[in-house]
């Protein structure tokens, strides 16, 4: 595992080695406006699997992505007016909306995990939002840590205990960006929006109320 600290000095050096690296099947460990996330690129089908292969995770759960923009996102889901009042409120945030999957992507589709549906995030971060940005595709947002099930992983806050995590692990992360201590906030509030049926399915930083409360203006919104 490479360690990169980080500092808004080096932001664009950073950016553009670690874009590198995403451009060559390489992940990286990055911070959000949470918990610390794993990127590989999701339009990349072998780095997504090498992804499954970190996480210790099913190819029957699927992976969320941090989107490069609102019209790149508009590319890849279903959006309805709720989405759209969703993203509008609470993008850059901690808000993942779930949509129904427009891409025809194979690593999309894999990322769904037969849901036929993806997530999709813009995080309150730049770090985060210009390693998609500047890639110019979609950077998964799994968070940082092997599998809770085998290996008792858990959301990191500190780059130091994303090394800790890992250091036993057959598979690691070839990169992680140490942006430092995040504040513990939860994980990122889950909103499914299909067909301007809004359902929230875990709640985080915002609330339900709030979800509720952004889509009352929203002609022919259900909740």
């Amino acid at each position: 595992m490479i360690i990169i600290d980080y500092s808004k000095k080096n932001h664009k050096q950073i950016i553009h080695a670690c874009v590198a690296a995403l451009k060559l099947g390489k992940s990286v460990v990055y911070p959000t406006d949470t918990c610390y996330g794993l990127a590989v690129d999701a339009s990349n089908i072998k780095a997504v699997k090498k992804l499954y292969q970190i996480k210790e995770r099913d190819f029957s759960k699927p992976v969320h992505v941090v989107v490069p923009s609102v019209a790149y996102a508009k590319k890849i889901g279903e959006w309805n007016s709720s989405a759209i009042k969703l993203a509008k409120k609470f993008w850059p945030g901690a808000v993942t909306i779930i949509l129904t999957l427009k891409a025809k992507n194979q690593s999309l589709k894999l990322l769904s995990a037969g849901t036929k549906s993806i997530g999709l995030r813009m995080p309150k971060n730049q770090i985060a939002l210009d390693l998609a940005k500047q890639l110019g595709s979609p950077i998964t947002a799994t968070s940082a840590n092997p599998s809770a099930n085998i290996s008792a992983g858990h959301d990191s806050y500190s780059a130091s205990d994303v090394i800790a995590q890992f250091a036993k692990q057959k598979f690691k992360p070839d990169i992680i960006i140490n942006a430092g201590s995040l504040p513990k906030h939860k994980p990122s509030t889950l909103v499914r929006a299909f067909d301007d049926v809004i359902k929230v399915l875990r709640e985080g930083p915002v609330t339900e109320a709030e979800i509720l409360k952004s889509l009352l203006n929203t002609k022919g919104a259900k909740y």
